[in-house]
């Protein structure tokens, strides 16, 4: 037997922790996080979704009808500063960020359709006020497990990616 050439290397990595996946990119950076609709297991109860519930779903490669991908959006870098910003500073960041959620809306707009993308919200990090994160509701059937979970997720992070999202 001989090694399949054209099997792609996964530039990007995995790792599961307390009930979610936490992405890395090909540097080890944190690039988003990806959970699990573990309500959504199939052929089966899913009872009660505590820590030790969802370790095991992700041990025995459960199914579950989607999940949702967590990916920073925008920095904004104009709250919580003491000393003042200045006005055309203030444009300038407002300006690029408008121009950076716009390609986003185009990005979605684009690609939902083929990454099965069937909503979307925004949301303020909880370690940065300053950085807004995009949530995807995907809404395709995942197989648990960190190999599963990113060989299916990255087609969507590749294109992310080329697009400057990521």
């Amino acid at each position: 037997m001989g090694i399949n050439k054209n099997k792609k290397k996964l530039k990007w990595k995995v790792d599961y922790e307390n009930s979610l996946y936490k992405i890395y990119d090909w540097d080890k950076k944190l690039t988003g996080y990806f959970f699990p609709r573990y309500g959504s297991v199939e052929s089966g109860e899913t009872g009660e979704l505590n820590d030790e519930h969802t370790d095991e779903l992700n041990k025995s490669k459960a199914k579950v009808s989607g999940g949702n991908l967590l990916v920073p959006m925008l920095k904004l870098n104009l709250l919580d500063v003491q000393e003042g910003i200045d006005l055309d500073y203030t444009i300038e960041s407002l300006e690029t960020n408008l121009e950076r959620t716009r390609l986003w809306k185009r990005w979605i707009a684009e690609n939902h359709r083929e990454f099965n993308i069937v909503g979307s919200g925004i949301y303020t990090a909880r370690e940065d006020r300053n950085m807004l994160s995009i949530v995807l509701s995907i809404g395709s059937d995942f197989i648990l497990g960190e190999i599963e979970v990113i060989t299916k997720l990255a087609p969507l992070l590749d294109n992310l990616h080329e697009s400057g999202l990521l």
